[in-house]
C-alpha cells in the first residue's frame, strides 16, 4: 500500500505543472494525506453543471473527505464566473467533500453587495448557498430591505411611467 501512495503522490506532483488550480503540492506523511499551497478549488453542481463556488486557500491538508484550510477564501458564483454574490474569508476551516459543508471556529467575515456580516465561528453549506455565523455576530446592511415582489412592483411601475402601458 506504501508504493500506491507513492505513486498517487508523484502523479500528483506531476501533474500540479498541468493544472492551474494548485501552485505547489507536497505529499503527505503515507497516511493518504496531501498537502496543497496557494490553492484554487472550483465546485461545480453535479445537475447543471454550473459553477457554484470557488475555495481558495494558503494551505489546505487532505484528510480523507475532509480537508483542513488555512487562510481561506470562499467566492459563491452566480450565472456567470464573473458574478460574485458573496464571499466568505477566515483563518482556518474544515471542508467536508461529502457534504459540501466548510466550517470554522474562528473569525469570520462574509461580504456581498447588500451586507456584511462578521463573527466567530461559522457553518457554510455549499448546497443551499447559506452560511450560519454562530457568535458575536455583527450585520451591517446597505440598500433597501425590498422583497423581490416589492422590487417586482417598483420595475413594473417605472415601465409604466416609460411606455405608458399596465402589464
Amino acid at each position: 500500500m506504501g508504493r500506491f501512495d507513492e505513486k498517487i503522490c508523484l502523479i500528483i506532483l506531476a501533474l500540479s505543472g498541468i493544472f492551474p488550480f494548485f501552485h505547489n503540492v507536497v505529499a503527505g506523511n503515507g497516511e493518504n494525506s496531501v498537502i496543497l499551497y496557494d490553492f484554487k478549488l472550483p465546485e461545480y453542481n453535479k445537475d447543471t453543471g454550473d459553477l457554484d463556488c470557488i475555495i481558495y486557500g494558503q494551505k489546505a491538508q487532505t484528510m480523507d473527505v475532509r480537508i483542513d484550510l488555512d487562510q481561506l477564501k470562499i467566492e459563491w458564483v452566480g450565472k456567470n464566473q464573473n458574478d460574485i454574490k458573496g464571499t466568505v474569508t477566515t483563518t482556518k476551516g474544515v471542508y467536508d467533500r461529502s457534504t459540501k459543508i466548510i466550517q470554522g471556529d474562528e473569525d469570520v467575515h462574509f461580504r456581498s453587495a447588500g451586507m456584511d456580516v462578521d463573527g466567530v465561528g461559522f457553518d457554510a453549506d455549499q448546497k443551499k448557498e447559506t452560511i450560519h455565523i454562530r457568535s458575536k455576530v455583527k450585520v451591517i446592511l446597505r440598500g433597501t430591505l425590498e422583497t423581490d415582489r416589492e422590487k417586482a412592483d417598483k420595475i413594473a411601475k417605472e415601465n409604466e411611467k416609460i411606455t405608458g402601458k399596465k402589464k
